[in-house]
């Protein structure tokens, strides 16, 4: 199975992303805290607007991006799932957005995964600038399957949500 027995770290280097992921019990309470995946990011000086700041429809492709880049390490692949019939989509995203990035800005999303119902799953995640882990802003991405045009779970994601994400202790702020 693809997601069955998967503990311990792992680190992936994407030049310029760098992703972490480590399977261990964490305290971190932000947005819920208990953070399973991080991606650390730079912004791109075509991703801000005229006032020097990036532009708030581009925080949707950094936390896509990081959900996309998570799901992959778990084997889980969009394209392989499209062509079984299945495609994940999201149905509601909320941001909340505290303070701005600017050109040059490092940053880290990181993310955990919940179950929001028999259908539904809940993507948590926070954006921070580096170094300071100054809070940038906060989503609640919410998605669901579709397998042959009606809702539904692939098994591997049934799987993943009823195993749980074990937080990652070295994602704390």
């Amino acid at each position: 199975m693809l997601l069955g027995g998967w503990r311990g770290g792992h680190n992936i280097s994407l030049f310029p992303d760098i992703i972490h992921r480590e399977s261990e019990e964490s305290e971190e309470k932000m947005n819920g805290g208990n953070y399973c995946f991080s991606l650390e990011l730079a912004v791109r000086d075509y991703e801000c607007d005229l006032q020097g700041v990036v532009n708030n429809a581009v925080y949707l492709n950094y936390l896509e991006h990081t959900r996309h880049e998570y799901l992959k390490t778990l084997g889980l692949d969009f394209a392989g799932l499209h062509q079984q019939g299945c495609d994940l989509v999201l149905t509601r995203c909320e941001l909340d957005y505290r303070s701005p990035l600017r050109s040059g800005d490092r940053f880290v999303v990181r993310l955990r995964l919940e179950r929001e119902s028999r259908l539904r799953f809940a993507f948590l995640q926070d954006i921070y600038r580096l170094p300071d882990e100054r809070l940038v802003l906060q989503a609640r991405a919410i998605g669901t399957g579709l397998i042959g045009g009606r809702p539904a779970l692939p098994p591997e994601m049934q799987a993943l949500l009823e195993q749980g994400e074990r937080p990652d202790p070295s994602l704390r702020r």
